[in-house]
């Protein structure tokens, strides 16, 4: 262990701390615990007395942890409107992500607009062949199937940052639990 600096070994403590804190957020939202989640707790804690001189960044890193979570939980309990850009997980497409804007609210659920794009790629709405036309891609989805709420995309029609980090931990989520 010679070989890493100590600035190397607090940045790996850190990447695992922010992954932990990201699988407690989709732990909750999903509804269970498991012994496993709480053991990495523990050992964050352990870590942070060790790591910190002034006391400080422990206490924030578990606010930060703490506000990520909560503003993950009260994102899901927020209302669909129309024009709103989406995340779905829906089985009958296997290409991730999934992101879609609402046409309409319909009785069935929603009518969505896909959109083609990727994770560190612009965004535009999809286009299918009908004949020898290029029409949008509509479909209608449950509202059970939509995974993220209100995605607010740059400028340049590309995901945040932050928003990729948790679209990726969520279908993660999705995958380990309907496999």
């Amino acid at each position: 262990m010679e070989h890493l600096d100590p600035d190397e070994e607090e940045e790996d403590g850190e990447v695992s701390a922010s992954t932990n804190a990201r699988n407690k957020a989709i732990t909750s939202l999903l509804g269970g615990g498991s012994p496993k989640n709480n053991a990495a707790e523990t050992e964050d804690d352990e870590s942070d007395g060790e790591d910190r001189g002034g006391g400080t960044s422990g206490s924030l890193r578990r606010s930060k942890r703490n506000s990520d979570s909560t503003e993950l939980a009260a994102q899901m309990n927020e209302s669909v409107d129309v024009m709103d850009v989406i995340a779905i997980c829906c089985p009958k497409y296997k290409d991730r992500p999934q992101i879609a804007r609402v046409v309409e609210k319909t009785s069935k659920g929603f009518s969505v607009q896909w959109m083609a794009g990727s994770y560190s790629g612009s965004w535009t709405e999809a286009k299918r062949r009908d004949g020898r036309k290029l029409v949008p891609w509509v479909d209608t989805i449950k509202e059970s199937d939509i995974i993220y709420k209100k995605i607010a995309l740059t400028s340049a029609n590309k995901l945040t940052n932050k928003v990729v980090q948790t679209l990726r931990s969520l279908y993660a989520a999705k995958d380990g639990t309907s496999s």
